[in-house]
């Protein structure tokens, strides 16, 4: 008698490959979908490319665009930022100085894709650096030390001024500048320390001379007021009744004493 072999349940080969197609069909899709839209957030402008080319911008608000590497979308920033700088400069007398500036800016809106084109993302190190550091050279080289530590407001006023004359026809307007410390080299130190000394000290002299001025005019007038009459009022209103128990010449407060 033949034995009759187990029958065994083969799977369908062409279901299985139909269904992982399936898959990496959805997550295509989804990979597509995902690429093409973006987010801009307020205070931002997207600038989307097409191969490399500027194609169009994207306001504040969801974006979409052609899957990478068809288009793609950078971010220009349109809100206030802080640039903060350790600067070295020479004075007029040709002394070191050091300051750390502080300068706040923004990139005008409807100038972001032009900045993007001209100049790129990078227009911080670009434009805003140098310019910032240039502009204090040149500021600082109209006075000497000593002026600088009067006149910050006035070296500051220029150093601004210069700041927006360099970088505001690139698209970017300046809000602010802080000069927030001066430091010079040592000697120049040592002298303005030697100088505050000297002159606390020769308005402790000052103080002192007028001073024992007063105290000699006061003396003076003093003496002129106290008359013989006077001095004896002083004593006749200190004195306590009693008589004294010797008394020479026979007076008392120049009063002749009667027997």
């Amino acid at each position: 008698m033949a034995v009759q072999a187990p029958r065994v349940n083969v799977p369908n080969l062409n279901v299985s490959r139909q269904h992982r197609w399936y898959i990496v069909g959805v997550l295509v899709v989804l990979l597509l979908v995902f690429t093409s839209i973006r987010s801009v957030d307020a205070g931002q402008v997207g600038i989307i490319t097409r191969f490399g080319e500027i194609n169009r911008e994207a306001q504040s608000g969801l974006a979409f665009k052609l899957p990478w590497p068809f288009e793609q979308i950078h971010y220009m920033d349109t809100r206030i930022q802080k640039q903060q700088e350790e600067a070295t400069a020479a004075t007029a007398d040709l002394q070191d100085v050091n300051a750390t500036l502080a300068v706040n800016y923004a990139l005008n809106r409807e100038e972001a894709t032009h900045v993007y084109k001209e100049i790129g993302q990078m227009y911080n190190e670009r434009v805003v650096v140098p310019a910032v550091q240039e502009s204090f050279k040149a500021a600082t080289a109209q006075y000497t030390a000593a002026e600088l530590l009067t006149k910050r407001p006035e070296v500051k006023a220029k150093a601004l001024d210069m700041i927006k004359r360099r970088i505001e026809p690139y698209g970017i307007r300046v809000e602010d500048l802080s000069i927030v410390n001066f430091s010079f080299g040592r000697d120049f130190s040592k002298s303005i320390e030697a100088k505050q000394v000297a002159a606390q000290e020769a308005e402790r002299a000052k103080f002192n001379l007028e001073r024992a001025k007063l105290d000699a005019e006061a003396q003076a007038a003093q003496k002129e007021s106290l008359s013989p009459e006077l001095l004896q009022k002083y004593a006749i209103d200190k004195w306590d009744g009693k008589m004294p128990q010797y008394v020479g010449g026979g007076s008392v407060f120049n009063i002749p004493l009667t027997q």
